[in-house]
């Protein structure tokens, strides 16, 4: 069996065979799904009440700077407009851990409107 779409309406109908007795192995058959994505939609039907995993938070690519540093640099930025860039990568190298080019900080700020 390949890697498919499986839709939560036939995930929630072979779980509802499954608890009306109906074998696994002819369930698998019928609906040509695997023993192991049977086991694994009751799993997490028992553990959350629905065969469909919530959307996980993390979405997207990973951000070079973290919320709170950005917020520290909105600060800056309103506190005095005149900051350089060499400046603020300093600040979040001691402050915030986070070692960045200054080029890529540019292109974060500008893409956030702060420049």
């Amino acid at each position: 069996m390949g890697n498919r779409r499986i839709t939560s309406n036939l995930k929630d109908a072979a779980l509802q065979m499954w608890e009306y007795g109906w074998d696994l192995e002819d369930i698998c058959a019928a609906l040509v799904v695997s023993p192991a994505s049977m086991y694994c939609w009751r799993a997490i039907f028992e553990e959350i009440g629905s065969v469909v995993r919530p959307a996980s938070g993390l979405r997207g690519h990973p951000q070079i700077i973290s919320l709170a540093a950005f917020q520290a640099c909105h600060c800056i930025y309103a506190e005095n407009s005149n900051t350089y860039l060499d400046k603020l990568q300093w600040y979040l190298a001691i402050h915030h851990n986070i070692a960045i080019l200054i080029s890529a900080l540019q292109v974060t700020l500008q893409k956030a409107g702060l420049t």
